[in-house]
């Protein structure tokens, strides 16, 4: 199957689902969440700054090394890279195989298969 024809099954499928539910339908249930968040209180204010005090504004509050020594990494560190693109290739190899995207697909594949048999039978 090849990865246009998956995509737009894909795209048939969401099509149909965002034409299921009218945007009136969809305004009141975004209405109602945007009125279920709390606004900013003064409380809430003094421990987020209380709370960036304490976390310095490094990422992941990890303090660059000194000048001259360089920063010792963890032992997960070293492998991360090459798992993640392991995994990716993976996951390409997979969904580039994968027999059939959507019914339709399999239906005319099956549809050719007998008509194909269909014919050698009848010589």
């Amino acid at each position: 199957a090849s990865g246009a024809s998956m995509l737009a099954c894909k795209a048939a499928r969401l099509t149909l689902s965002a034409a299921t539910r009218p945007r009136a339908q969809l305004l009141p249930l975004v209405r109602a969440r945007m009125a279920s968040v709390p606004a900013r209180t003064p409380e809430r204010t003094a421990e987020l700054e209380k709370l960036a005090e304490e976390h310095n504004g490094f990422l992941f509050g990890e303090v660059p090394p000194p000048e001259g020594q360089e920063r010792v990494k963890e032992d997960w560190e070293y492998y991360f890279p090459q798992l993640i693109t392991a995994g990716f290739v993976v996951w390409g190899f997979i969904y580039m195989n994968q027999p059939y995207g959507c019914v339709e697909e399999w239906a005319m594949e099956e549809a050719k298969r007998r008509i194909v048999e269909r014919e050698t039978d009848e010589e």
